[in-house]
């Protein structure tokens, strides 16, 4: 898939920074056929899927075979960050997520049903390795947004979901790691590491959810909540305009409610690709001169956003060269890998 740099401007009125020029790479998404009707209005794909990161690949590789045979969205988002959360080897989320800095893994995850913009999230979870199955039932089964810590837990119990052990031979190790290059526990810690399974997904009927979960920062502080279960930060989905999960530095993307901007860009006519890289750049541009970028370690300045868009429509902007997201759609059923458009 070839790459190229280009330097593009807003496209719309009113979607970017004045006259700035963005300088990133450019991305051509193949263009899909309208094809399909959910009840009166034709759209290019009846279901497509996008996730972040390389690990992402297992969780749209699991969704869209769901989404292909008519399940709903949050069925497939479900399934996907569930076997993804469950993987040893993804140290960031779940099962073998490097500990905070007491050592405990704690979880987040959320949940947001597009049709009706109900959402379901959990922060500070430790012993359940599927937090996004605890989001979906705060979500369906509580009149409430989010739960935490011990009330998650006894939330999760009460609803029969079993516990098991998330700290890992290997994520203990690395904790060990990281603690020793910063001399113990002492103040003055940097936090590190931050890389969320974000899921957006359109399903035949039109639906559209997101869906997240993350280990959250390295060595955070016990109880550190990032964006990842915070609805307009980490993600956000609507079903008249599209849906967008963020990751990176939660500090920074919380400031800026990223997902919800990127949403509401494509809800004024912004194509998927032109509000991630839009809305990412201004919340860079915004943030650049701040103690909180200025002074910060670079791995504490990085953030990237996916979104898709009613008719299926992918688009993603990094600030970063390193980011790689996986997305599927009906008119292409296979799962492709795709290295982001860095904005600077």
């Amino acid at each position: 898939m070839e790459l190229e740099t280009q330097h593009f401007r807003g496209g719309r009125a009113g979607f970017l920074l004045g006259l700035a020029e963005i300088t990133c790479v450019s991305q051509s998404f193949p263009k899909l056929a309208l094809i399909w009707s959910d009840g009166g209005r034709w759209r290019m794909s009846k279901w497509a899927m996008a996730a972040t990161w390389p690990f992402g690949k297992l969780a749209v590789e699991a969704g869209i075979k769901l989404l292909d045979s008519g399940r709903s969205g949050i069925d497939a988002i479900e399934q996907g960050i569930s076997l993804v959360e469950v993987d040893p080897n993804v140290d960031s989320v779940g099962v073998g997520g490097i500990p905070n800095l007491t050592g405990e893994v704690e979880l987040d995850a959320a949940f947001m049903r597009g049709v009706d913009l109900a959402v379901g999230a959990v922060a500070s979870v430790k012993g359940f390795p599927n937090p996004i199955r605890i989001a979906r039932l705060i979500l369906e089964k509580t009149p409430h947004h989010i739960l935490v810590g011990e009330g998650a837990e006894r939330f999760a119990d009460s609803q029969g979901l079993k516990r098991a052990p998330l700290l890992t031979g290997s994520s203990l190790e690395a904790w060990e790691k990281r603690r020793g290059e910063q001399g113990g526990l002492a103040e003055g810690y940097v936090a590190r590491g931050h890389d969320t399974i974000g899921v957006v997904a359109l399903d035949q009927s039109g639906g559209i959810t997101a869906g997240t979960s993350t280990s959250g920062m390295a060595l955070k502080l016990p109880g550190r909540v990032g964006d990842s279960p915070l609805v307009g930060s980490g993600f956000y989905a609507d079903d008249t305009a599209g849906a967008a999960v963020a990751t990176g530095c939660g500090e920074l993307i919380m400031r800026g409610c990223l997902s919800y901007g990127v949403v509401e860009l494509m809800r004024a006519g912004a194509s998927p690709q032109e509000a991630c890289a839009d809305s990412l750049m201004r919340l860079i541009r915004r943030l650049e001169n701040t103690v909180a970028v200025r002074d910060a370690h670079e791995d504490l300045t990085k953030m990237a956003v996916v979104a898709i868009d009613r008719d299926g429509n992918v688009g993603a902007a990094a600030n970063h060269g390193d980011f790689d997201f996986a997305y599927s759609h009906s008119s292409d059923p296979v799962v492709h890998m795709v290295r982001a458009p860095k904005v600077s």
